[in-house]
C-alpha cells in the first residue's frame, strides 16, 4: 500500500561553528573539527498508510555531512545510532525518559494533527473550472484550424477534457497540455482539436470535475470562426454608432429649425 508521508526536510540546517560543533558532537573529541565546511541536518518525518491513521510513525533523522548518524521512531521508540558517535549519543539519549515519552506524544499531537489539517482543506475544497473554446491557427498543415478548450483555476486538480463533434467523442487530432499549477492551489489545463470543419459540423469541449453538479460543454460554431464573428461585431458597432450619431444629428436639426423667428420680407 501506497504509504503517505508529512516531511519538514532540514527542520533546522545548522552551520555548525567552533564551541557549537563540539557540544553537539562531544563524542568525537577525539578528531580536530575546522569551522567550515560542516553541515547538520534534523529531519522529522510523519508517515502512514492507511486513512484512518492508526498506523502512524513519527521519525527524526539526525544527519551529519550526509550521513545518517543517529535514528529515532516511535515504532521502536528509542535512538538507535548508525555510527560510533551515534550509538554513544543514542545510549546518553535513551536513559531520558521524559524525552522519549514526549516524542512519543507527537503521533497525535504532531503527525495526526497537521495531517488532519491538510486533508481537511485537500478534501474540502472545490473550485469550479473556467471554460473556454477558441480557435487559432493549427500545429500542423493537415488541417484549417485548431480549437484550444482551456480550463482554468479549479481544484482539486483531477479533471478530464473531452472533445466532441456532433455529440459524439473525437479521439483522433487530440493533444493536452501537462496538468499546470497557477501558484494559488488551483490548477490549469489546455487541450488541443486540429480539425478542417465541415458544413453542419458541431465541436464542443466537454469538461467533468468533482466540483461540477454536472459537466460544462462549451461549443464552438465552425460556420462562424472567432476572427469573422470579431469582424461582423465591429461592423455592427460602427453601423449602430454611426445610426446613433445621425439621429442626434437630425433632433438637434430640428429643435435649431423649430425655434429660429422667421423675419416677413417688405
Amino acid at each position: 500500500m501506497e504509504t503517505s508521508s508529512l516531511q519538514i526536510s532540514s527542520l533546522y540546517t545548522l552551520c555548525l561553528r567552533g564551541l557549537v560543533l563540539v557540544s553537539l558532537l562531544f563524542c568525537c573529541r577525539k578528531t580536530s573539527f575546522g569551522v567550515e565546511g560542516y553541515l547538520f541536518q534534523g529531519v522529522v518525518d510523519c508517515e502512514y498508510s492507511d486513512s484512518s491513521m492508526t498506523d502512524m510513525v513519527y521519525s527524526w533523522s539526525y544527519v551529519f555531512n550526509q550521513e545518517e548518524f543517529l535514528h529515532y521512531d516511535t515504532k521502536i521508540q528509542k535512538y538507535v545510532g548508525k555510527t560510533t558517535c551515534g550509538v554513544k549519543n543514542a545510549e546518553r539519549l535513551n536513559k531520558d525518559k521524559a524525552r522519549l515519552a514526549q516524542l512519543l506524544g507527537q503521533v497525535d499531537g504532531y503527525c495526526k494533527h497537521n495531517m488532519g489539517l491538510y486533508l481537511s482543506f485537500a478534501t474540502d475544497r472545490k473550485i469550479t473550472p473556467a471554460v473556454r473554446v477558441r480557435a487559432m491557427k493549427p500545429f500542423s498543415s493537415q488541417h484549417q484550424t485548431m480549437l484550444v478548450c482551456n480550463a482554468f483555476g479549479f481544484y482539486p486538480r483531477e479533471i478530464k477534457v473531452t472533445w466532441l463533434r456532433n455529440g459524439a467523442k473525437v479521439t483522433t487530432d487530440v493533444s493536452s497540455s501537462e496538468l499546470l499549477h497557477d501558484g494559488d492551489w488551483t490548477y490549469q489545463i489546455h487541450s488541443y482539436l486540429e480539425l478542417t470543419p465541415q458544413s453542419g459540423d458541431s465541436y464542443s469541449c466537454r469538461v467533468e470535475h468533482s466540483s461540477l453538479a454536472e459537466a460544462i460543454e462549451e461549443k464552438w460554431d465552425p460556420a462562424m470562426p472567432e476572427s469573422e464573428r470579431n469582424k461582423i461585431i465591429i461592423g455592427a458597432s460602427g453601423i449602430v454608432l454611426g445610426l446613433v450619431i445621425a439621429a442626434a444629428g437630425l433632433i438637434y436639426y430640428k429643435k435649431k429649425a423649430t425655434g429660429r423667428i422667421l423675419v416677413p420680407s417688405d
